[in-house]
């Protein structure tokens, strides 16, 4: 659980590094970072709480969880890019740079839970 919480205080101050160096990409970068890093923290909560519950139920969870956020990210993207007068380029590169790093810390705390 260590490793997502670090990743996600990583991509929280990287983007507010980088809102802070670049004023006017702040709320791209905000929004960019804003959605992987909820959904990462929501994946988190149900991984463990259904790890602890029932393990054999977590396959199930994730293939579920997966279906969920490719409909909520195509959501998230498209009202965002559409409906906001965006710069396209830091909003794409913000939520990225954080998709990726949530997700790879989600795999790794997924395999910290498999081999206990």
């Amino acid at each position: 659980m260590r490793v997502l919480w670090l990743a996600a205080a990583l991509v929280v101050a990287a983007g507010g590094g980088v809102a802070a160096l670049a004023p006017g990409a702040a709320l791209e970068v905000g929004l960019g970072v804003a959605g992987p890093l909820v959904v990462a923290v929501g994946s988190l909560a149900l991984m463990d709480r259904t790890y602890k519950r029932s393990p054999e139920r977590l396959t199930r969870l994730l293939v579920r969880a997966f279906l969920a956020k490719l409909v909520f990210f195509g959501l998230y993207m498209t009202v965002t890019v559409s409906m906001l007068s965006l710069d396209v380029a830091w909003f794409a590169g913000s939520f990225t740079v954080s998709f990726v790093a949530l997700h790879l810390a989600e795999a790794l705390h997924l395999q910290g839970l498999y081999t206990g």
